[in-house]
């Protein structure tokens, strides 16, 4: 069974995400690989090879065991080469080879809503406007189920009527904190709860970094709402903008503790967040309420990275080293948004639609 398979490679040492990236990516699947791991000799190395070649027979009967564990518990598994997989997440340089889902994931434009556990007022009253403007244009809301922020996030997100997806750092069968059960079963009627992490997997220090990069990965946009400054939530910001995603922080107070975090992303070039509409300022796409102003049927993938990148001007080669594309291919999509005038170009810099 091809989920299993998915399964059992992700068991086997010496394989993390991004070599099954390289795999999946490579053979478009990961049973085959299984069944003949001498393909893997020309195309990724003797190293793979041998550490696909020598697993444990052990490790099939364990991939079966969890796959009925998470079956008993009703949970999908939804593996890099089904249909439903995130392709934002796809896209990251190693998304988990699968995830498990409880709830329903929904389809749709994605924007994390992240922060601290310890928040003020100030930082409540701000992520429950945020999430008021995001609901109203359809917008998924993805957090990480953390008390304070995440929490914040969640809730309002419930209690507006909208979608919103919770990244867990356990397995998916675990609520941590336990304090947030109701709001899980909440979340359940409202979207999806999903994990990477096996069955019985208990939260720690290990776990919410990978977490962190999964919350990123979903989403077009993440935004920080506040967040002091050793808290994850920079951890996902810097993460989101490693991917290429745009990311928002909302400027606080230099006496906030709660907001020193934010303020530090200001100063390393994050986007301002004055009021939750400069999010359809500078992602116009995303904007469902103005029929004019929401052309997301009509751009690619790579057009809304690309329209996110774009912080005032951008010179081109940092465009090519961002999205990862060659300069040639690169100005072929240039001169393609410039037609459509989404952005405008001038001396080597782009700019924003005329």
């Amino acid at each position: 069974m091809t989920i299993i398979d998915y399964i059992e490679i992700s068991f086997i040492k010496g394989l993390g995400s991004r070599r099954i990236k390289q795999i999946y990516e490579t053979f478009g699947c990961v049973s085959e690989v299984l069944k003949e791991p001498e393909l893997l000799v020309d195309s990724l190395g003797y190293g793979i090879y041998r550490a696909v070649k020598n697993r444990p027979e052990s490790l099939r009967l364990k991939a079966e065991e969890e796959y009925r564990k998470a079956e008993k518990m009703g949970a999908e598994i939804i593996t890099l080469g089904d249909s439903r997989y995130p392709q934002l997440l796809k896209e990251i340089p190693d998304p988990p080879p699968y995830i498990y889902v409880k709830g329903y994931l929904p389809e749709g434009d994605f924007i994390s809503v992240v922060g601290s556990r310890k928040f003020s007022g100030y930082g409540e009253e701000v992520t429950r406007k945020l999430v008021d403007t995001l609901v109203e244009n359809g917008i998924v809301v993805v957090s990480g189920l953390a008390t304070g922020i995440d929490s914040i996030a969640h809730s309002r997100c419930v209690e507006k009527g909208g979608l919103t997806v919770a990244v867990l750092g356990n397995g998916i069968d675990l609520i941590f904190p336990p304090e947030n059960r109701r709001l899980y079963s909440r979340i359940l009627d409202s979207g999806a709860v999903i994990s990477e992490f096996p069955v019985g997997t208990v939260a720690s220090r290990f776990t919410f970094p990978k977490r962190n990069r999964i919350i990123a990965g979903l989403s077009t946009a993440t935004v920080v709402t506040e967040a002091g400054e050793k808290s994850g939530a920079p951890i996902t910001a810097g993460l989101a903008n490693d991917y290429g995603r745009t990311v928002f922080t909302v400027p606080t107070n230099i006496n906030n503790p709660y907001g020193k975090g934010n303020n530090i992303l200001l100063k390393e070039g994050a986007v301002p967040l004055t009021r939750p509409e400069d999010i359809f300022e500078h992602l116009p796409y995303l904007l469902k309420r103005n029929e004019e102003s929401n052309t997301a049927s009509s751009l690619t993938q790579l057009e809304k990275q690309i329209l996110g990148l774009i912080n005032e001007a951008v010179p081109i080669d940092i465009l090519a080293e961002k999205t990862g594309m060659g300069i040639s291919d690169l100005t072929v999509v240039l001169f393609e948004m410039e037609m459509k005038e989404l952005i405008r170009i001038k001396d080597g810099m782009v700019y924003r639609g005329i």
